[in-house]
């Protein structure tokens, strides 16, 4: 099941919205000319609130100077404090994909079935920042089977036409504020009635979360027990391949690594040496000294996904990579654009092997949860990111 509960928002005013949340503003040149230029750095609300300095001294620092910034823009009306709490329905439009959820606060005592282990050190930063601040700029991502009901309240909402806009070129978001009791009163009947909810994304966030809430249980007085949520069915999501990188201290002597290599995969060379973007599981690619080749496992691998596949018979065994979330010799790249940023990352550093994956379903992501499985840091990378600032909690 999950719990729930509407909220107030802090919402950037429309007017502002370029520069606050998307880090650009639009300066009339005359003519009919326009030009759109980068906005000065501390007007963006994620550089203004999401500082997170680590001496004490800094944290000290910046965290007032984050508390100032937010008052000055609530001050000057840049920001709008919401007073009527209410749930969003909200929907990003971006690289041909249409996403739509539910924004809201979760109680943190709901039991979200995790995925992908997470960084020790980024947790403790958040929990930190989370402590001092109390500030949500964005929501973590959770997921569902998609559900009739809460589509058809989604829907009615929608069709109300009552939406803030906000967005730049590389995408539209929309907003529908739900205030009307009788609709969240039955929304939120119907979220408590899923049977159960899965992280897509936002694991380090949670587990920050969760940990600072034990802690302030503890010791008692104020807790922090809902954070800030957006629930989209599974039938929206948009998981992306999400790639590796490994960068030897020396390069590596290339024989003896395909032998190594040939114990567990069958390798061939790619066509025309064709960069490899996996579209089948337990299919991986691998870019070595400007040469690609595909990768297959010789033997039954049974469920687990590339991530593992990848982490259990090459980065451990032949690179010794026993932490991949900690291990300085490993990149992560994933997104729209991975592809693009790899093969720029490997002219750069040509004696790195980067080994592209086939990216996991929505069903696998559930598969793996539902057995109390968690795969490598970085394993996913799912769409929408939402910006930071669109909507704003604080605690």
């Amino acid at each position: 099941m999950a719990t729930i509960q509407p909220f107030c928002a802090l919402r950037p005013n429309t007017f502002y919205a370029d520069q606050l949340v998307f880090g650009e503003q639009v300066v009339v040149l005359g003519y009919g000319r326009t030009e759109k230029k980068l906005a000065p750095l501390k007007e963006s609300l994620e550089h203004a609130a999401r500082l997170r300095p680590e001496t004490p001294e800094g944290q000290e620092a910046g965290y007032a100077s984050i508390d100032k910034t937010l008052r000055e823009m609530l001050d000057n009306g840049k920001l709008w404090q919401e007073q009527t709490p209410g749930f969003y329905v909200y929907e990003t439009v971006h690289g041909g994909l249409q996403q739509t959820g539910v924004w809201a606060l979760s109680s943190l005592d709901d039991v979200v079935k995790i995925h992908e282990q997470t960084f020790c050190d980024s947790v403790r930063r958040l929990k930190n920042y989370r402590e001092s601040t109390g500030l949500e700029g964005s929501p973590i991502l959770l997921t569902y089977e998609p559900d009739e009901r809460i589509n058809r309240i989604i829907r009615e909402t929608k069709a109300s036409n009552n939406k803030a806009t906000m967005g730049n070129a590389a995408g539209m978001h929309y907003l529908w504020k739900i205030v009307d009791p009788a609709i969240i009163q039955e929304l939120t009947e119907a979220f408590a009635g899923i049977s159960a909810v899965y992280m897509a994304d936002g694991h380090h966030r949670l587990a920050s979360s969760a940990r600072l809430l034990q802690e302030q249980r503890t010791r008692g007085g104020k807790v922090y027990d809902t954070i800030a949520s957006l629930y989209m069915a599974t039938d929206q999501l948009c998981i992306r391949a999400y790639h590796r990188v490994f960068q030897p201290e020396v390069c590596i002597e290339r024989e003896s690594f395909f032998t190594s290599l040939e114990k567990e995969f069958i390798i061939r060379r790619s066509m025309d040496n064709r960069p490899i973007e996996p579209e089948t599981k337990h299919h991986l690619g691998m870019l070595v000294r400007g040469e690609w080749f595909h990768l297959t496992p010789r033997y039954n691998v049974g469920p687990l996904v590339d991530a593992e596949i990848l982490q259990k018979h090459v980065l451990h065994p032949v690179f010794g990579i026993s932490d991949p979330g900690t291990d300085k010799r490993m990149s992560y790249i994933g997104g729209r654009n991975a592809m693009e940023e790899l093969l720029a990352f490997m002219v750069e550093y040509p004696c790195s092997v980067a080994f592209t994956l086939c990216p996991v379903t929505p069903q696998q992501l559930m598969e793996v949860a539902d057995a109390g499985h968690t795969l490598p840091p970085k394993a996913t990378w799912i769409d929408p990111k939402i910006p930071y600032g669109l909507l704003i909690y604080k605690h």
